[in-house]
């Protein structure tokens, strides 16, 4: 099965250790989504905007760890996209529509996720080499949409 990460997920260690058989592919734009927090990473349906993230392949076994760590289907449910493949380095699959299910959560509202978390996650994007900018974007919006005088106190 393919995966899209696009919170904690993308730090290459704590994939490794959670899903130990799961194997990186490329790195994915998801159109017409936007990254929030709602004290953890998710993603909403916004037009003209992109989430970075990363396509992995994932075993059965991987995908019963992630439904643990992400909370599902109580905190996260489960949602699939179809993409078509152009990466010249994917020789097996480079053309080819795949599904790629990816979690949402079954929630709404803004809140700021915890320093360790958001570290966690920008270590991600560095060990993919993604755009730190869409990153700082969604923790400004969160930090600004919620009275949270603790946690903004952690922030500086």
């Amino acid at each position: 099965m393919m995966y899209f990460a696009y919170g904690a997920n993308l730090n290459i260690d704590n994939m490794k250790s959670r899903c130990p058989k799961a194997i990186p592919i490329c790195n994915l734009e998801l159109p017409d989504y936007q990254l929030v927090f709602r004290g953890v990473a998710d993603i909403e349906p916004k037009s003209d905007q992109k989430v970075q993230g990363v396509m992995w392949w994932i075993s059965d076994d991987c995908e019963d760890s992630l439904d643990i760590f992400e909370g599902f289907p109580y905190l996260y449910r489960k949602e699939e996209f179809i993409v078509e493949l152009h990466e010249p380095k994917l020789i097996d699959i480079y053309g080819k529509v795949v599904d790629v299910m990816f979690y949402t959560m079954n929630r709404n509202g803004y809140a700021s996720p915890s320093y360790h978390y958001y570290e966690t996650i920008k270590q991600g994007y560095a060990d993919n080499n993604l755009d730190v900018e869409k990153l700082e974007i969604a923790i400004d919006h969160a930090l600004n949409s919620v009275d949270e005088p603790y946690i903004s106190k952690q922030w500086g």
